[in-house]
């Protein structure tokens, strides 16, 4: 067991103590060997972070003492006299320097992610910000520039439900008959006849996952930890909203076969169409790629010639703006001149388990792998609420 700790990260012992912990408050229906098994795992799990505590207090008391100038860091720094003509170029832009910069930044729950400093790395680092605060190095920005932007205001607006089983939504699709009714005085109703139909929620799989180099880790570590996790998450959101799009498009679940409308006219008339095709109470949303929004609806007028888009004053990267009332949102997920026009309320989008991530490495290649899970389902509860349109 100690060997398989070992290899766990803080956040993955704590999130394990934790869970073990509950079962000890609630141990219904387990028998007097597992809770014994449990309590031996919880203690040996106490004991990994409390060794690795205090190796991290240990570390960091040597980080305030080098930068301090309490500690001695290297051979070079007992030499007789100040040695200043014995000590190499130790600046911002030394490589030691970069190195030693990028390994301060990067700890987490005080352990060292890349090791400890080498005594030149710790040389650099202590001659450069004794007169001053840790300068960023000249050859680092910490930063990542993302030209793979991820929208996804469809599975943003739907109505999210936490449900950890498959399920089915009844939904009630008509009166056959013995809806209320005006009757002769002592006469009765007829007999109700209701229609209903399923809405099933299984649940698909949704994965997503990184390979990061070394090399490119090194280069910039602190940014590039936030990265991956919010990259990940972003990417499985937009495949999330995929999935919403395939089941609005799904011919027996989805939008109802009238409220499929081709060749509409970018005009007046047209957007009025489809706005009246859409059954349900609650605010009306146009989702619609950038191209759709700009060259079709927002150059639509009425019989006066007043622009009935109207842009959003703010800035804002989904909401461009309004039109008779509703909302016009950008998403990059839509192919041109289609927009999907409805009440967001109306889609349930589950999740049955939101978002794991997963690290491992390659041995072969020491490549990272960052891979994110999540099991999701969605669907349209009225098949009514929602219009898709394809504009001339």
């Amino acid at each position: 067991m100690k060997e398989k700790l070992k290899k766990m990260t803080i956040a993955e012992l704590q999130a394990r103590a934790d869970e073990l912990r509950g079962i000890g408050e609630n141990p219904k229906n387990r028998t007097t060997e597992e809770l014994e098994s449990l309590a031996e795992e919880r203690n040996a799990i106490d004991e990994e972070l409390n060794e690795r505590r205090q190796a991290a207090a240990r570390a960091a008391l040597r980080r305030e003492q080098i930068a301090s100038g309490a500690a001695e860091t290297t051979p070079v720094a007992r030499m007789a006299g100040n040695g200043a003509e014995n000590r190499p170029a130790r600046d911002a832009g030394s490589e030691e320097y970069r190195r030693a910069w990028l390994k301060n930044l990067a700890v987490r729950d005080g352990v060292n992610l890349f090791g400890e400093m080498t005594p030149e790395e710790r040389d650099a680092f202590t001659f450069t910000t004794a007169n001053s605060g840790a300068v960023v190095p000249t050859a680092v920005m910490n930063r990542i520039v993302e030209l793979v932007e991820s929208n996804y205001p469809i599975y943003a607006d739907a109505e999210k439900s936490s449900m950890t089983s498959g399920f089915q939504i009844p939904r009630h699709k008509s009166i056959v008959q013995g809806d209320a009714a005006a009757t002769a005085e002592g006469a009765a109703n007829a007999d109700e006849q209701d229609l209903f139909d399923f809405l099933p929620m299984a649940g698909v799989e949704i994965k997503k996952h990184l390979n990061i180099t070394r090399k490119m880790k090194w280069q910039s570590i602190e940014a590039f930890q936030d990265w991956v996790e919010k990259h990940i998450a972003e990417r499985i959101g937009v495949a999330k909203e995929q999935r919403i799009l395939a089941q609005l498009d799904n011919a027996t679940y989805g939008i109802a076969a009238g409220n499929v409308m081709a060749n509409v006219a970018a005009t007046d008339a047209g957007v009025r169409s489809v706005l009246a095709k859409i059954k349900g109470q609650g605010a009306k949303v146009w989702y619609a790629n950038a191209n759709t929004i700009w060259t079709k609806l927002a150059g639509i007028e009425d019989s006066a010639g007043n622009k009935a888009f109207l842009p959003s004053p703010q800035v804002d990267p989904i909401t461009q703006g309004r039109i008779y009332g509703s909302s016009v949102k950008l998403d990059d997920n839509l192919a041109d001149n289609v927009a999907y026009v409805g009440i967001p309320t109306k889609i349930l989008a589950n999740n049955f388990e939101e978002l794991f991530l997963n690290h491992a490495m390659d041995p072969r290649t020491f490549e990272d792998i960052v891979a994110g899970y999540s099991l999701f389902d969605a669907g349209l509860e009225n098949p009514l609420s929602f219009v898709k349109v394809t504009f001339q």
